[in-house]
């Protein structure tokens, strides 16, 4: 087993709740504790990534959509960065 970052379990509970899913749902599908799930969703909610729905589903903002875009982003570029910097070293 791994261990993840803040990072990741962010980007893993919003691509979750894209479809809109209850507490127990992100908890199983993220692997997260309760604990860890009260503080994450509280959070995202706080920063308007997250909002809640009827039937207390959590659903990704637009902005949060925006988000996990612009993560994309960053992490692709950081990638190719790694890429050049080691066929250089070549």
């Amino acid at each position: 087993m791994f261990r993840r970052d803040r990072h990741d379990i962010i980007m893993e509970i919003l691509k979750s709740a894209k479809s809109g899913k209850i507490k127990t749902e992100l908890m199983k599908e993220v692997n997260m504790s309760f604990t860890q799930a009260q503080q994450y969703l509280g959070m995202l909610l706080e920063k308007g990534l997250l909002e809640t729905k009827e039937n207390r589903r959590f659903t990704t903002t637009k902005k949060g959509l925006e988000f996990m875009e612009k993560c994309k982003g960053c992490l692709l570029r950081q990638w190719h960065e790694q890429e050049g910097r080691k066929s250089r070293k070549v």
